[in-house]
């Protein structure tokens, strides 16, 4: 829907409200509406905007990842203020972890038997959006060269889990501030952008936890797949950086020629890998899905 602007007197532009919209609230001349300055939007209601700065949740299971994705999209959803109501000490234990290494700016700000609050105390401002954003990359490259290291037998100098940690903290809050309508390109798009990505590496993260149980050795063919993956990995970033679609035409090229072409052949079974990822995607559906049950 667009409007033109009109000019009224010396200095006041002007537009007009859309018939069907002023009818629906019961607007008439006279009455006043709330204009809410958001970035280079403006957001017009026939009221005052009530923000949903507080919530309250519970934790029903003793599984880390079920707690993790409770608790994280919910923080990604925008509140500053939440309750969460728990029935044993483990599940509290399970919760500070995650606050700890997951939520940047949160902590437990009061605790009871059954319940604590979680608030917003020294989150980053939104205007560092960027910043953290190149931190990700910068630590998906981290994890692509802790990995190598540890299949060719060596001990990194970095730890993959602390990565991690860093890695999450980073995408929860570039989230939060997508859901808090601090954020000026395309919310959607760019969602779905990172979760691509964060797919990607929390695969790197799962083959080392496979690694911390089988200590094995990658073959060279395997070793020059993982060193070319994060070339691709690393395009994907530059791409983004210098706002460059030919980069983007180059991954094209570059997935089918490792997908198909070496990838395969490395694989002893092809059938149970796709099966494996086909499981592990309908697994990941269970955060987004969790995040609109959540909403409110």
């Amino acid at each position: 829907m667009k409007r033109k602007i009109v000019k009224q007197g010396a200095a006041t532009l002007m537009i007009s409200l859309p018939s069907k919209w002023c009818k629906k609230f019961g607007l008439e001349k006279g009455d006043e509406i709330n204009i809410e300055a958001i970035k280079s939007n403006l957001l017009v209601s026939p009221e005052e905007v009530k923000r949903k700065n507080e919530t309250e949740i519970t934790l029903r299971g003793l599984a880390e990842s079920s707690i993790r994705t409770l608790i994280t999209n919910t923080y990604r959803l925008g509140y500053d203020k939440i309750k969460v109501n728990f029935s044993s000490d483990a599940q509290f234990k399970i919760l500070q972890e995650v606050i700890k290494t997951k939520l940047l700016g949160f902590d437990v700000i009061k605790k009871e038997k059954n319940s604590c609050i979680i608030e917003n105390i020294t989150e980053p401002s939104p205007e560092q959006f960027e910043n953290l954003l190149q931190k990700i990359f910068y630590n998906i490259t981290e994890i692509f060269e802790i990995t190598e290291q540890r299949l060719k037998g060596n001990k990194p100098v970095s730890d993959y889990e602390d990565t991690e940690s860093r890695i999450q903290q980073y995408d929860n809050f570039c989230r939060r501030v997508i859901s808090k309508r601090q954020f000026e390109k395309n919310p959607q798009l760019f969602w779905a952008f990172l979760t691509s990505v964060m797919r990607g590496q929390r695969e790197l993260y799962h083959l080392n936890k496979f690694l911390d149980k089988d200590k094995v050795k990658g073959s060279k063919e395997v070793l020059e797949l993982l060193k070319e993956g994060k070339v691709l990995s690393e395009m994907i970033q530059e791409a983004y950086l210098k706002k460059d679609i030919s980069l983007l035409e180059k991954v094209h090229e570059l997935e089918k020629q490792l997908i198909y072409k070496k990838a395969y052949k490395i694989l002893k079974n092809p059938v149970a890998y796709h099966i494996t990822v086909c499981i592990r995607n309908f697994y990941l559906a269970t955060s987004p899905l969790m995040g609109l049950l959540l909403s409110k």
